[in-house]
């Protein structure tokens, strides 16, 4: 799964990365939890490039949109997106790229719990592949929810998890956000795990489990708990 992203890039590189017509008046978070907002890139109707929307992390169905206890699906399984109803039109219609610097996932090991850090080798953001539904609480006040896509882990992610987000390289950006309902089940060649070569990864400290703590400090690498040592690997 994917429970815990980072979005700390600088809102110009946002912009040139991503094509974005606004650059997106963000601040830098280190700690990005369900239930609070996720950036997303869509496409802009209006133009060639691309606009930043804010998402509530946790898509609720479309059939609960009114529903304050509604389930709040943080991630949805590549295997099965397309046919559960859940994400099925989302898949179709309101597919979005998630921008992030990186993402945690946990070792279970020896009954102890590890958080490790993931991003990109090179530095850049990433774009995780994400879909969003439309929301309208009681009173009419609207918003957007989000959920990110996963898929079986790559050989770097694997001693960790079994399970990562899907991390769409910039070749198919422009055909993941544009490509017409129809052509949709085309897409789901596109959702494989990155290559491990793409990523790095180490242990950070166990306070990155409290949403709270947020902050440079959340991906400084420490010391593997079980082992002891400072295990940088990719």
């Amino acid at each position: 799964m994917c429970g815990r992203i980072v979005l700390s890039s600088a809102p110009h590189v946002l912009a040139e990365t991503f094509y974005l017509d606004v650059v997106p008046d963000l601040v830098p978070r280190w700690n990005i939890a369900p239930g609070t907002d996720i950036a997303a890139v869509v496409p802009n109707p209006a133009s060639p490039g691309n606009l930043m929307r804010m998402l509530r992390w946790g898509l609720v169905p479309p059939w609960n949109r009114g529903d304050d206890g509604a389930p709040q699906l943080i991630n949805a399984r590549c295997e099965t997106v397309l046919d559960k109803p859940a994400f099925r039109d989302a898949f179709r219609q309101r597919r979005c790229l998630v921008p992030v610097d990186g993402f945690y996932e946990w070792r279970q090991r020896d009954g102890r719990s590890q958080p490790f850090h993931f991003r990109a080798r090179d530095g850049r953001p990433l774009a995780l592949a994400g879909l969003w539904e439309p929301r309208e609480q009681p009173g009419g006040r609207r918003f957007e929810t989000g959920a990110i896509i996963t898929t079986e882990a790559n050989a770097l992610m694997r001693p960790v998890h079994h399970r990562m987000p899907v991390i769409l390289p910039a070749s198919a950006w422009k055909i993941w956000l544009g490509a017409p309902a129809t052509e949709a089940e085309n897409l789901l060649s596109l959702l494989q795990p990155a290559p491990a070569e793409l990523l790095l990864a180490h242990p950070v400290t166990a306070k990155v489990g409290n949403p709270a703590f947020d902050g440079p400090e959340c991906v400084e690498p420490v010391e593997d708990e079980r082992t002891g040592q400072l295990n940088l690997f990719g």
